[in-house]
C-alpha cells in the first residue's frame, strides 16, 4: 500500500515523470490543492473485500476539504501550526481506501509518514494518509485527527524530533493538539468516545508528562482543568518537560528505568492473565506487543499472546490469529490455518471473520476447507 502512495506522490509532487514511474493502477484518481494543502485520492481497489463500504475518491476529497475548511474557520491555533509547515515544505493529505491493510487490535484512522520523498535541499515533506475508517468520521472529528497528525507529528518532524523523542512523548503532544482542535470545534465532551480519548491521553500517553508537572509544581496540575485542558499553557510546560528530559539524560538511564517499569507492569499483567485464563486480558497483552505499548513492538510475541487468548475461545483473538496467519505476520502465510480461526470467530459472531471466510473460499479447495473446519472443531470443541 505505502509503496504505491510513494510512487504516486513522487509524480504528483514533481519528483519524477509520470511516464517513468506510475502505471494506470497507481495513478491518483483525484489530485488537487486546497488552501495550500495537496489533497490526493487513490482509486478504489478492484477487489473490494473490506469490512465497510468505501468512500469514493470524490466523496473522500469532499470530506477532507470540509475538514480543512473547518480547521481554517474555527481553529486559529491549528491554522498557525499548518502555516508553519507550509512555509517549511509541502503538506499533503492522501486518502487511500486500502489503508490500513488489516486491522488486528484498534482502528487506525490516519498516520503521518515523514521524509519518504525527501529531495536534496531544505524543504521537508509533511504527509498524512487517511484510511477508509477515518475519512468516514464526522467532519469535526476527522478534522481533529488531521490536526493530530499535521499539527502534532508534523511539527515534531519540522523540528527534527521524530527520531529523538520517545513515542509516548510524541503521542502526548499530538493528542494535546487534537484536544485543542476538539475544543475549538465544540465537540460534545460527554460522549463515550471523547471520555475514552481523554482518559487514554491523561493516563497513558501523557502520564510521564503529568508526573513531571506534579513533581515540578503540584499547582501546574490545574492546567488539566478537570478534563478540559488549557492546551496552550500545557504545551508551554511541555517544552520545559522536553528540555528536562534532555538535560537529565532521560534518553539514557531515566528512559531505561521508565521502560523497565512498564515492562515489569506488562509482565505482571501477562502472568495474571495466564493464571486467570482470561481471554480479554490475554488479548490486551497481545495488543501491547503488537502496538509497542510499554514494550518494544514484537509481532512474534503478539502472535503468541493472541494464540493464548484465542485458545480460551475469545472471538476477537480468533479473528486476530486468522489475520496474522493469512497475511504471514510473524510467520509464513497459511490460508488453511487462517480459515480455521476465521471459522471459529465467525461462529462466535465476528462479522469481519465471515467476510474473510468468503475471501479465502476462492483460494482453497473444497477438501481444504472441510479439513480446516474439522481442524477447528477438533482443537476447539464447543466453538464454531
Amino acid at each position: 500500500m505505502l509503496s504505491r502512495i510513494i510512487t504516486v506522490l513522487l509524480v504528483t509532487l514533481g519528483y519524477v515523470s509520470a511516464g517513468a514511474a506510475v502505471s494506470a493502477a497507481t495513478t491518483p484518481e483525484i489530485a488537487r490543492t486546497h488552501r495550500g494543502i495537496n489533497i490526493i485520492a487513490m482509486p478504489l481497489p478492484a477487489d473490494n473485500t473490506f469490512d465497510i463500504d468505501l468512500y469514493t475518491p470524490a466523496q473522500a476529497v469532499d470530506a477532507l476539504q470540509q475538514a480543512i475548511d473547518l480547521i481554517y474557520a474555527q481553529s486559529k491555533f491549528s491554522v498557525a501550526a499548518f502555516e508553519r509547515l507550509k512555509k517549511a515544505g509541502k503538506v499533503t493529505v492522501v486518502y487511500d481506501p486500502e489503508f490500513p491493510k488489516e486491522q488486528l487490535s484498534s482502528v487506525t484512522i490516519a498516520a503521518f509518514f515523514p521524509d519518504f520523498f525527501q529531495k536534496e535541499g531544505h524543504l521537508k515533506e509533511f504527509l498524512v494518509v487517511v484510511g477508509r475508517y477515518g475519512v468516514k468520521w464526522p467532519i469535526d472529528k476527522l478534522a481533529a485527527v488531521v490536526v493530530h497528525e499535521l499539527g502534532g507529528h508534523g511539527y515534531q518532524h519540522l523540528r527534527g524530533r521524530t527520531k529523538t523523542d520517545r513515542k509516548i512523548d510524541r503521542e502526548c503532544e499530538a493528542q494535546l493538539y487534537e484536544e485543542a482542535a476538539l475544543q475549538d470545534f465544540k465537540v460534545a465532551r460527554a460522549t463515550a468516545d471523547m471520555i475514552r480519548f481523554r482518559r487514554e491521553m491523561q493516563t497513558n500517553w501523557c502520564s510521564d508528562f503529568r508526573r513531571y508537572m506534579h513533581d515540578r509544581d503540584p499547582k501546574l496540575m490545574a492546567l488539566w482543568n478537570n478534563g478540559k485542558p488549557f492546551v496552550s499553557d500545557l504545551l508551554a510546560v511541555f517544552e520545559d518537560y522536553l528540555t528536562h528530559l534532555q538535560d537529565t539524560g532521560v534518553s539514557g538511564d531515566a528512559v531505561a528505568a521508565v521502560a523497565k517499569k512498564r515492562q515489569l507492569d506488562l509482565l505482571e499483567m501477562g502472568e495474571k492473565a495466564k493464571h486467570n485464563k482470561s481471554g480479554p486480558d490475554l488479548y490486551a497483552v497481545a495488543q501491547r506487543h503488537f502496538n509497542g505499548m510499554g514494550t518494544p513492538k514484537s509481532l512474534s510475541k503478539a502472535r503468541s499472546w493472541f494464540l493464548l487468548s484465542a485458545n480460551t475461545g475469545y472471538p476477537p483473538a480468533q479473528l486476530a490469529m486468522g489475520l496474522m496467519l493469512e497475511h504471514g505476520l510473524a510467520g509464513k502465510p497459511d490460508n488453511s490455518a487462517a480459515y480455521s480461526w476465521y471459522f471459529l470467530a465467525a461462529g462466535n459472531g465476528i462479522a469481519k471473520a465471515k467476510q474473510r471466510l468468503e475471501a479465502l473460499s476462492s483460494k482453497l479447495s473444497q477438501s481444504e476447507i472441510e479439513k480446516a473446519k474439522a481442524q477447528a472443531r477438533a482443537e476447539n470443541p464447543g466453538n464454531g
